[in-house]
């Protein structure tokens, strides 16, 4: 199946399926999961369709308010892709996250740049890695859609909801007690 029917697909089943939220007890199972993944992980996997061609791209990210932020040190001036399937992997603890996401690029200029490119470097010198910054670099947005969380005895489809409910439990529950 190409790259171009597998997110029609995607899209179309995002349409059709109504925003339910996921019973409290099997989140808790998961919340945990998705908490850890994001704190092991500093790399993921960004496959794109520019060009009619399909690319994938071996990204650092951070997340910021329910949003990914990819960069793509090598990315030349192309057509920016639409949507994006991102993937994050932690092969120690076979667990496995996807998202389809629709993207857009951040500009230098945009005020959220420098906060976001300030996330990365925090992240990368935790891990003691180098961040590279190259004058041909992209720094992509990505809002999540549709995910999945796989992990040896899970297999669950999630929503942005459950991202952020995952992420940002303490600002969850502020939110839910001002209601």
């Amino acid at each position: 199946m190409d790259f171009l029917r597998i997110i029609q697909s995607n899209e179309t089943a995002i349409t059709e399926r109504k925003e339910k939220e996921m019973p409290e007890s099997i989140f808790k199972q998961v919340s945990l999961d998705i908490l850890r993944l994001h704190q092991q992980t500093v790399r993921s996997l960004l496959a794109t369709q520019c060009c009619n061609d399909c690319e994938v791209h071996d990204a650092i990210y951070v997340t910021l308010d329910g949003r990914y932020y990819v960069w793509l040190p090598c990315m030349a001036e192309a057509k920016q892709p639409q949507t994006g399937i991102l993937l994050i992997e932690d092969e120690d603890s076979h667990a496995r996250l996807s998202w389809v996401a629709s993207t857009r690029e951040v500009k230098q200029k945009d005020s959220l740049y420098n906060r976001v490119v300030s996330a990365l470097q925090r992240k990368m010198r935790r891990t003691k890695n180098k961040f590279n910054q190259t004058a041909d670099a992209r720094l992509l947005e990505l809002t999540p859609q549709q995910g999945r969380l796989t992990t040896d005895s899970k297999d669950l489809s999630l929503s942005p909801h459950d991202l952020v409910k995952a992420l940002y439990p303490a600002t969850y529950q502020l939110g839910e007690f001002a209601l």
